[in-house]
């Protein structure tokens, strides 16, 4: 059952726009969230909390995470970089 709190921050996850868009510079795309791999076993998702914001060809296009995982990993960044920037923009980095 997902909480109040996990459907807040889910909502604010999606309304980020595309992570890994953001990075390589192509500006804000429309996103859908995408419950990080890294750590999870073959059937598992990870809790609500590890969620990224992937545009659909970043998450379910050809090129993407959930399709040739292998050309997704060639843009030098992975899933644990992109939460780490998903976090950042919704609670604030602490330095």
């Amino acid at each position: 059952m997902t909480s109040a709190a996990e459907k807040r921050h889910l909502d604010r996850v999606g309304s980020l726009g595309c992570a890994l868009c953001r990075r390589i510079g192509y500006g804000e795309t429309p996103a859908e969230v995408h419950h990080i791999r890294e750590g999870q076993g073959a059937a598992q998702r990870a809790q609500n909390w590890l969620t990224i914001p992937l545009c659909p060809t970043h998450h379910r296009g050809d090129h993407g995470i959930h399709g040739d995982r292998k050309s997704f990993r060639n843009a030098a960044v992975d899933e644990l970089d992109l939460l780490s920037d998903t976090i950042a923009l919704i609670y604030g980095s602490k330095k």
